[in-house]
């Protein structure tokens, strides 16, 4: 039998009870801790490391014009095109946003207007890590946008969700970088679905609305319901907006980013059919008595249209419940849509209301003559043997203008018939098939630059469909 002696004794109680204490008192902790780490939490520490921070580098350029010391509109607006190299500023533009790593942690999803315009693009991590980053797509139409990681490296990828199944009041969080304040978390519930809203000259349909703080910053990254599934991109496009956030459903991130994974861009649409708005005099021949509609004049044959029931003569007055009330609205409708999906035109016909769907198509160069018109308000023809003559000793080609529709966009811009014109959007308009293609390209954006020939003088021409 082994005797302890009294010392030994005192130093193993002391132990003992050393041990005793740190049970009694970390068990306490530990328990408070638990109870403490509600479902808001789980979902922060379940996704947080799969979003990211992005900053961007663009060159912004500026006038500076030489009577700015006067600050006279007239001098400022009449020299804008004239000036010199020297008058012109240019400088590097920063911008912060938030984005989440999917698809294997290579991708990453996150606003266009975050990385609009960008020439560097890097992606901060929540440990710190700086990664460059290339652009695979971007539509400004749907303000989504789609990051590749360069290298390697691979970033913990984040849960897509359902955006189909929603609840009015459940709770959701916004992860994001306000401010640049990197994973800054915001808790609310969904206020509404199915929200139609415009801002910034643009229309955006079927947005979440969440009392969760949506700052710049926020924009591009994940709402989140308590389970940790992506049920949104943020999206700070309202700037009214005090206690309101705004979401792109996750439904349609999926299909919008499939096809910018794809393509690098949303293809437009094609109906494949004319139209014209709507006047006093053409609504009572038709005996249309509605507060609005744009009128169809003329379809494609073997179009979308000419697959379904409408007719020329028909007044589109809504597609899906969405009021149609002008030409560039009805561009705008079509223009948050994707090739495949199927449509409800609601239409007045001799009196009568009626429903016809119309599943749109991929528009191609070969089906653009009805949208040029449509978009422009103008018929184009290729150049007679005079109009070619005349611009023989210049090296340049060009297209004329054939017809001009009063009211239409051309007509409120200043354009006329036999207007020459040479470029759009800086593509030299060798012929009427280039113009096509360009204005397919940008018809989404909405903007256009047309460089036109008039007498012996050329003039330049910008305007934007969808701003005011």
């Amino acid at each position: 039998m082994v005797k302890i002696n009294w010392k030994c004794k005192l130093l193993i109680s002391a132990v003992l009870l050393a041990a005793t204490c740190g049970l009694a008192t970390a068990q306490p902790f530990s328990t408070e801790r638990a109870k403490r780490r509600t479902p808001v939490v789980r979902v922060v520490e379940k996704t947080s490391s799969s979003v990211v921070n992005i900053s961007t580098q663009k060159i912004v350029q500026r006038r500076v014009s030489p009577f700015g010391g006067f600050g006279n509109p007239f001098f400022d607006s009449f020299f804008k095109d004239f000036l010199a190299p020297e008058f012109i500023q240019r400088f590097k533009l920063k911008t912060l946003g938030s984005g989440i790593v999917f698809a294997g942690g290579r991708k990453v999803l996150t606003n266009e207007h975050v990385i609009g315009g960008a020439e560097k693009i890097t992606v901060l991590s929540n440990t710190g890590k700086r990664f460059s980053a290339v652009l695979i797509g971007a539509d400004p139409v749907t303000d989504l946008a789609v990051l590749k990681i360069k290298g390697t490296a691979t970033l913990p990828a984040i849960t897509l969700g359902t955006s189909s199944d929603l609840m009015i009041g459940e709770t959701v969080v916004a992860i994001g970088n306000p401010f640049g304040l990197s994973n800054t978390v915001t808790a609310g519930v969904i206020s509404s679905l199915h929200r139609t809203l415009q801002a910034k000259g643009r229309i955006y349909k079927d947005l979440i609305q969440t009392d969760a703080s949506i700052n710049p910053g926020n924009s591009g990254g994940p709402l989140l319901n308590i389970l940790g599934k992506v049920i949104g991109i943020n999206t700070a496009i309202y700037s009214n907006a005090q206690g309101i956030g705004f979401a792109i459903p996750i439904d349609r991130v999926k299909k919008v980013s499939a096809v910018l994974i794809r393509f690098g861009k949303i293809p437009p649409v094609w109906v494949g059919i004319d139209c014209q708005p709507l006047t006093r005099t053409i609504a009572k021949h038709f005996q249309f008595k509605g507060g609005g509609g744009i009128l169809v004049t003329a379809i494609e044959p073997g179009s979308p249209a000419a697959q379904s029931s409408l007719k020329a003569g028909d007044i589109i007055t809504s597609i899906d419940n969405d009021a149609v009330t002008s030409l560039i609205l009805f561009q705008q409708i079509l223009n948050q849509h994707l090739p495949g999906d199927t449509l409800t035109f609601k239409v007045s016909r001799n009196g009568s209301n009626k429903k016809c769907p119309v599943t749109l198509k991929r528009l191609t160069p070969g089906h653009a003559a009805f949208l040029v018109h449509r978009v422009f308000g103008f018929e184009i023809r290729g150049l007679n043997g005079r109009e070619r003559r005349r611009l023989a000793d210049t090296g340049l080609a060009g297209i004329a203008i054939a017809n001009i529709i009063p009211g239409s966009v051309a007509a409120t811009n200043g354009l006329r018939r036999g207007d020459i014109l040479l470029k759009l959007n800086g593509t030299p308009l060798k012929d009427v098939n280039a113009f096509n293609k360009t204005t397919i390209k940008n018809v989404r954006s909405g903007r256009f630059e047309l460089l036109l020939l008039r007498g012996s003088y050329t003039y330049k021409i910008v305007f934007n469909l969808y701003q005011s």
